[in-house]
């Protein structure tokens, strides 16, 4: 592909993520009967979308002139391509920022909540729109229908717009990821010395290095049978207060950032199973001690 192949490319990327943004907050917002920006970006735009029009548009030949399309590569592997991305963004996003973004669980022949049939057809059919309804519109027989003259400016002004919703997109969701492992630190501070003014030790211990997430929540996992002992405790070690008074500072700033745009753009996200217990713990905390 030559230069100007490559930036027609991104222009497209960048006008199909906004049609995807547009297709699913009008989706979103008719089932929760108010408007919801939807999308992990401030702008009008969801990348996702813009990446699974490429997978159509080039590797399977809906905008290559030498190539015809094949409608019926175009809905399974198109969709199965897709399919394979929305995992992976998943699983990323999980992993980045300890948050479950979207869950379809509650789908028949889903894959570990991520990804789902139902999403997966959704997903050929909109390519099948995309390559031969919607594409003819912005490209002719060569591929380019869309002057040079507009898309080069378009691209550069967007490309600036991104940078800047990306960088403030991303400090938010780091503000959460630090907040959401100092109250982790906190709580396993507070255990740590509770275990050892109280000569408690787990048996369960015994593997925790071969089962991280245990070791993060051996005692955590126990809550509701040693909690009120534990509250007791921290009432009376009145060296703690000031510790005490920071994991509540960070509980509030924890939710704060629940009216974030990230947040209110996915209603349905779940916190990591491993801050589940966690948030238990901090809630129940929270009001024992307010």
């Amino acid at each position: 592909m030559s230069g100007a192949d490559l930036i027609y490319a991104y222009f497209y990327f960048i006008i199909y993520s906004m049609i995807g943004w547009v297709c699913e907050t009008t989706y979103v917002s008719i089932g929760k009967r108010h408007f919801v920006n939807r999308g992990f970006f401030y702008g009008p735009y969801i990348p996702i979308y813009g990446l699974g029009s490429l997978i159509a548009l080039y590797p399977l030949g809906g905008n290559m002139p030498s190539v015809t399309p094949n409608p019926f590569v175009i809905f399974f592997v198109g969709g199965l391509l897709c399919t394979i991305l929305e995992y992976f963004t998943s699983w990323l996003m999980e992993k980045l920022f300890h948050m479950r973004w979207w869950d379809y669980s509650h789908k028949k022949f889903n894959i570990h909540g991520r990804v789902c049939l139902l999403n997966s057809t959704l997903f050929g059919i909109m390519l099948l729109v995309l390559v031969y309804i919607v594409h003819p519109m912005f490209a002719n027989t060569s591929g380019q229908k869309v002057p040079w003259s507009f898309v080069e400016p378009f691209v550069q002004i967007f490309t600036v717009i991104f940078v800047i919703d990306g960088i403030f997109t991303l400090i938010s969701l780091i503000k959460r990821k630090h907040v959401i492992e100092k109250m982790q630190k906190d709580m396993e501070a507070f255990q740590a010395q509770f275990e050892q003014d109280k000569a408690v030790r787990l048996a369960k211990w015994d593997d925790m290095r071969a089962k991280q997430k245990e070791k993060r929540l051996a005692y955590v996992a126990d809550w509701d049978e040693h909690k009120d002992e534990f509250v007791e405790w921290l009432n009376q070690k009145a060296d703690l207060s000031d510790r005490v008074h920071a994991f509540h500072d960070n509980m509030e700033k924890l939710r704060n950032l629940q009216h974030t745009h990230a947040a209110n753009a996915f209603p349905e996200r779940q916190v990591e199973e491993d801050f589940v217990e966690l948030k238990k713990v901090a809630d129940e905390l929270h009001k024992k001690l307010k």
